[in-house]
């Protein structure tokens, strides 16, 4: 009985798995709510039938793939390799930030893996294809009457850091993979509760915190940073997205102060909220909200706050 009720739920969740990815990939704009959606379905068999369901899933999912075309298989693979991490975690009750690392490096592993299928099967380097093109239409631009005079040194800057954009390529990928980890994992966390699982919850924002020696590694890096390396070398390239990985920690550090700011002076949570929008908004106010976390992590700055 256990194992028919097992493989009819798994064969629901397949059949809802393809429609989703028949919606992400066949109906323009409506299709990218259902990428999001696409690690659902494996997340909620590993939880609810196991391991050995979740994988008989992904391997009928696979072959079912090719019928839409030969590039669906590593697509498929991408989604249902995540899902299923993601889901395992959730089965064995992990909390929310291991959940959300195990997501992230599974995702980390498929994007590098479509990647290099991608240059080496079709030739196309999105990242550097899409620098290339910006920078044609730049010189198209530039040749006719469409920029004014004087403005060959703005112009030069602007094709220096599209150069630039091609060293943060893993950066990138990282940042993506965990935008994806995460809300791969707040949308399956919130089926998951209505179906009665046991999901453990996310501690309050304002208590979230990086390790202290993380701003000692912020540090290094931005002294390297400033000496100069040589552009395109294995450091350089390592520097430049540490830089901006460890920045964006930074800023979330901050973020943090100031949720934590807002409860001990007993703000609505509207006034931390709408303050993180304008910031990524307005772009300058980030330089703050980075500098707050730099001095949270160095001096503890919320010990120091009366809750």
């Amino acid at each position: 009985m256990k194992n028919t009720k097992q493989v009819t739920e798994t064969a629901i969740l397949l059949a809802i798995y393809m429609i989703f990815f028949a919606f992400a990939f066949f109906v323009p704009i409506l299709g990218i709510v259902f990428v999001w959606a696409l690690p659902l379905p494996f997340v909620l068999n590993t939880v609810r039938n196991g391991r050995n369901a979740a994988i008989a899933m992904i391997a009928a999912a696979l072959v079912l793939s090719i019928f839409f075309s030969a590039a669906a298989v590593p697509l498929t693979w991408t989604f249902a390799g995540a899902g299923f991490v993601i889901g395992e975690m959730f089965r064995r009750k992990k909390t929310p930030f291991q959940i959300l690392l195990a997501g992230a490096l599974a995702y980390i592993a498929n994007f590098v893996l479509l990647y290099i299928l991608m240059v080496v099967f079709t030739g196309i380097n999105p990242v550097a294809d899409s620098v290339n093109s910006v920078k044609e239409m730049i010189g198209e631009l530039s040749a006719s009457s469409d920029f004014p005079e004087g403005t060959e040194a703005q112009i030069e800057m602007l094709l220096e850091q599209l150069d630039f954009i091609a060293y943060l390529t893993p950066s990138m990928l990282i940042l993506g993979a965990l935008v994806f980890a995460l809300v791969s994992q707040l949308i399956s966390g919130m089926i998951l509760k209505r179906l009665k699982h046991e999901v453990q919850p996310w501690k309050p924002f304002h208590q979230w915190s990086f390790p202290k020696n993380l701003i000692f590694y912020y540090l290094i890096v931005l002294v390297l940073a400033i000496i100069g390396l040589e552009e395109g070398s294995t450091l350089f390239v390592l520097v430049a997205n540490l830089e901006i990985l460890l920045g964006y920690a930074m800023v979330l550090q901050g973020f943090t102060v100031i949720f934590a700011f807002s409860k001990m002076k007993g703000w609505s949570q509207a006034v931390p909220i709408l303050i993180t929008i304008g910031s990524f908004l307005l772009v300058f106010p980030l330089q703050i909200v980075k500098l707050l976390g730099i001095i949270d992590l160095g001096l503890n700055l919320r010990s120091r706050m009366k809750f």
